[in-house]
């Protein structure tokens, strides 16, 4: 597999794809790859060039629901090698993302690679997110537009970033494999957000229960 126009217009909707996004995206799989060799940014397993490009397609499959027009502030949680985060950068370039990676050699990567692409939009904290931390630019909780948190492993825990960093308005993109439960389906509520999008990512990629959820957060959710 390698990274086409006609394989990211099929992931993404987008019907036009410019050749500097294209090319920064194939420098990025190329940083992931050769840096992943000394750290461990993603499973080290089968064939490491395809697992780039399905991470890397994945976190485009996003672009469905991201608005292509406007700025906002987007802050990423566990940024890990920079999915979805670099990848929606490239193509959002008016989006201004905040990566909050708590392992130093990670955020070390990122900001390394935010840099050789050249992606002004891209800032890096070294920092573990809790409510009220101070977020590069950001001293005050709800300073955030968009939050993305790509491995949720406590739902609960999301939920409650997602309500104390996000305006009100906001939206919380994750990842995870299935719907939500019940349980999950009342937290949503509960926290105050309701599900706008659901993508289900399996038309794309084989043997994936992967599904992208986009939620918002309505009324007063404090």
């Amino acid at each position: 597999m390698k990274l086409s126009p006609g394989l990211i217009s099929e992931v993404t909707g987008l019907k036009e794809i410019d050749i500097e996004s294209l090319e920064r995206s194939e420098r990025y799989c190329a940083l992931l790859l050769e840096a992943n060799r000394k750290i461990n940014l993603l499973s080290r397993g089968g064939d490491q060039r395809l697992e780039v490009i399905r991470q890397f397609l994945i976190s485009l499959a996003s672009l469905r629901v991201v608005p292509a027009n406007g700025s906002c502030r987007w802050l990423d949680i566990g940024s890990g090698g920079g999915f979805p985060s670099i990848p929606l950068a490239i193509f959002r370039p008016k989006i201004s993302f905040l990566l909050a990676e708590s392992v130093a050699k990670k955020a070390f990567f990122l900001e390394r690679t935010a840099e050789t692409l050249e992606l002004p939009n891209v800032e890096v904290a070294h920092k573990r997110i809790e409510s009220g931390v101070r977020l590069g630019n950001c001293v005050d909780d709800e300073c955030f537009d968009w939050l993305s948190v790509k491995a949720v492993t406590d739902w609960e825990e999301t939920l409650r970033w997602g309500s104390s960093l996000l305006k009100p308005g906001g939206h919380l993109l994750t990842y995870k494999s299935g719907g939500p439960t019940t349980d999950e389906t009342l937290a949503i509520r509960d926290h105050g957000f309701e599900l706008l999008h659901t993508i289900d990512l399996s038309p794309f990629f084989q043997n994936t229960q992967l599904q992208i959820f986009l939620l918002k957060v309505i009324g007063d959710h404090k």
